[in-house]
């Protein structure tokens, strides 16, 4: 499917999760596990958030894809200018934003299927091991499996982008009229990950490196590994 496919389908997914409904608990619960998860992450990357050049992609990657922050505007703008968005911006720049949107979407579905999973026990934080308990029937292995190759691959898509001028120059230009045209949510949140990014060495390797992290710790999850968190690196 070409790119503008692939939004419509993520955009599908995005409206269907559950915490776009009022239900108090459940949206609770989520918060919990996202702050047990968030501090996890940061325990097992610990020395890329410490490196001054990697920090601010890291937490691009932590806040937005895998935190989905502000993606609730994004998502509408794209329903809502899809068509506009494809015919204006540089056919790479619409492939990258629909593997980090997928890569976001995701997330938040396997976090619902936590949630689900994890119920009651996320009224309050929850125990490590409930948690790897949940972790292996909310989901599946092969959507996690995804997750971590989208962000995988998303590193490579960025990297094209930070090294062609004539893209770089072309998405600078379309700014101006990509806000006219109804979609600068879309447009920001490209634009703030390329700026991020542009210090990192290799985006690619750095997010090989993060996944490489997390499919151990997955195998290990999956595994019934008695401390599958400690020295992933």
């Amino acid at each position: 499917m070409n790119a503008g496919e692939h939004l419509q389908h993520c955009l599908e997914r995005f409206f269907q999760l559950r915490q776009h409904q009022d239900d108090a608990v459940f949206l609770a619960r989520l918060d919990r596990l996202r702050a047990f998860q968030r501090e996890r992450f940061l325990a097992t990357h610990r020395d890329l958030f410490d490196d001054p050049l990697l920090r601010p992609g890291m937490a691009f990657l932590l806040d937005d894809v895998y935190g989905g922050r502000d993606l609730p505007p994004v998502a509408r703008e794209i329903r809502r200018a899809l068509p506009k968005a494809m015919r204006l911006l540089p056919d790479r720049v619409m492939v990258t934003s629909a593997s980090a949107l997928e890569a976001a979407i995701l997330t938040q579905e396997l976090d619902e299927a936590l949630v689900h999973e994890l119920a009651g026990a996320l009224d309050n934080a929850p125990a490590q091991a409930d948690y790897t308990t949940a972790y292996r029937g909310a989901g599946g292995e092969p959507a996690r499996r995804r997750q971590l190759a989208l962000v995988a691959g998303l590193g490579h898509h960025v990297d094209r982008y930070v090294r062609s001028r004539a893209i770089q120059t072309t998405f600078r230009l379309v700014r101006r009229p990509a806000h006219a045209a109804g979609f600068a949510n879309l447009y920001d949140f490209m634009d703030r990950s390329f700026r991020v990014m542009k210090p990192v060495p290799s985006v690619g390797r750095l997010l090989e490196r993060v996944a490489e992290r997390e499919t151990a710790i997955l195998d290990r999850v999956l595994a019934d590994h008695p401390a599958p968190f400690k020295d992933a690196r």
